[in-house]
């Protein structure tokens, strides 16, 4: 009995622990990305631009047709041309016998099949300008999947730094339940010797019930916070996890921006737009085909019956030739057509410089909020030190007897405000980082 006890002690403890592996920044990475839809989405929009690139430069191959058909008649069409005497000149009869006739139109039995070829010889540039627009599809498929993923990986570095802040702020107002409950027995022992009013007792019990409930609050938040995160790595959304990492102070020089113009360039969703001016131009020149000949050769090889001379007999026949087409006059509809082309490209190009200003202004943006993060870092860290000093100073003198608790409690208020910060700086600077890598194209994936 007690080996059954022990083994589900240890399979409960396997468990725990198993449940409570600590994952890593990377390791939340590598399993949203394994598990995204939207990705995947990207990646099948990816595959059938691929193959639609192979159907195009296989368009400009020769095409090899099979056809036949076969008809069965029950009663076949004859022409039945009775006898007669042939008249003379005059219109009376000759005596000479004219036979008739019996001849069969149609037969029983009707078919026919052969082998068709088809070679496109010019199209005005249509099937190559095909082969050039598909290629660009599968340019803008791949920008979109690699974009696709670093808006994934910015997504799941926002909430596992956030949810990295709030075990951060979970510790701090735990220290500060400790260290209240430490002025509240304090203050009920002054209480108990007279030293102090019953109002100063109710005073920092009344802060220490607020810091629990702060407790509260924060346990939740963070309960939430891994929902939120187990939900973009793929994970069941109420699964227990835990994560490795915690904020650190980052030994980071500022940032600058040099060849603003390259950077933004590298973007993915200026390389998309890139693409869809390029398909957009290469769509004008297809339309501008429509002027051009058209000529197409053609071949076939074959069997028939009844034969070409209308005989119930097999025949194997070929012919060959080639086709023309130069268009003249359509009331200007392919004009508009061009035209129409030409202000699609106008206006694809008008958007991309609309986006590259924009992400040119995004990047220094981006650049100015992690060089602030930094400075944010320095001054809520002194302001740290300040506020722990002040605590412990403000301890000292609360246990001399030489202060009010109510001084005591700002000074914790200040202690905890000035953690919180501290931590908030450092949580930015990791957010605004991750921001500034996406923005410059360089955000690992």
């Amino acid at each position: 009995m007690h080996k059954y006890i022990i083994l589900a002690m240890f399979i409960s403890l396997s468990y725990v622990v198993q449940a409570q592996d600590h994952l890593t920044l990377e390791q939340c990475r590598e399993k949203a990305l394994e598990h995204d839809q939207n990705i995947k989405s990207a990646q099948a929009d990816l595959a059938i631009n691929v193959a639609s690139h192979k159907m195009s430069k296989r368009a400009m191959l020769p095409q090899f047709d099979f056809s036949a058909s076969y008809t069965y008649m029950n009663d076949p069409q004859v022409m039945d041309v009775p006898s007669w005497q042939l008249p003379n000149m005059d219109g009376t009869p000759s005596g000479v016998l004219f036979t008739g006739l019996y001849k069969e139109l149609t037969y029983h039995n009707m078919y026919d099949g052969g082998i068709d070829f088809s070679l496109p010889i010019y199209l005005g540039g249509k099937l190559r300008n095909y082969v050039k627009m598909s290629s660009y599809g599968i340019g803008i498929s791949e920008q979109n999947v690699e974009n696709t993923k670093e808006n994934l990986v910015l997504e799941v570095d926002q909430k596992y730094w956030a949810l990295v802040s709030l075990k951060e702020n979970l510790l701090v107002i735990q220290k500060s339940v400790n260290l209240l409950e430490d002025v509240v027995r304090e203050t009920q022992n002054r209480f108990e010797v007279g030293i102090v009013t019953k109002n100063e007792v109710l005073k920092t019990q009344v802060e220490l019930n607020n810091a629990k409930l702060a407790l509260i609050q924060m346990k939740d938040n963070i309960h939430l916070a891994k929902m939120a995160l187990n939900q973009s790595i793929g994970n069941s959304i109420l699964d227990e996890i835990a994560i490795a990492d915690s904020v650190i102070i980052p030994d980071t020089n500022p940032v600058s921006i040099n060849e603003i113009e390259r950077v933004a360039s590298n973007r993915k969703e200026l390389k998309m737009l890139e693409g869809q001016v390029g398909i957009t131009s290469v769509d004008e020149k297809i339309a501008r085909a429509d002027y051009m000949p058209q000529l197409v050769s053609f071949a076939n090889y074959g069997f028939q019956n009844p034969d070409h001379k209308a005989e119930d007999k097999t025949e194997l026949t070929w012919v060959a030739g080639v086709s023309l087409s130069v268009p003249i006059f359509h009331w200007g509809e392919k004009g508009l057509a061009l035209e129409k082309k030409k202000l699609v490209t106008k206006k694809a190009q008008l958007s991309y410089d609309k986006a590259k200003e924009g992400i040119i202004l995004q990047i220094q943006q981006s650049a100015f909020n992690l060089n602030e993060s930094l400075v944010k870092i320095s001054f809520t860290k002194a302001s740290l030190a300040q506020a722990d000093e002040n605590l412990k100073l403000e301890m000292n003198r609360l246990n001399q007897g030489v202060v009010t608790t109510t001084d005591v409690l700002d000074a914790q208020v200040q202690w905890q405000r000035a953690n919180s910060d501290f931590i908030s700086a450092k949580v930015n600077y990791k957010i605004n980082q991750s921001k500034y890598l996406k923005t410059i194209g360089q955000l690992d994936i």
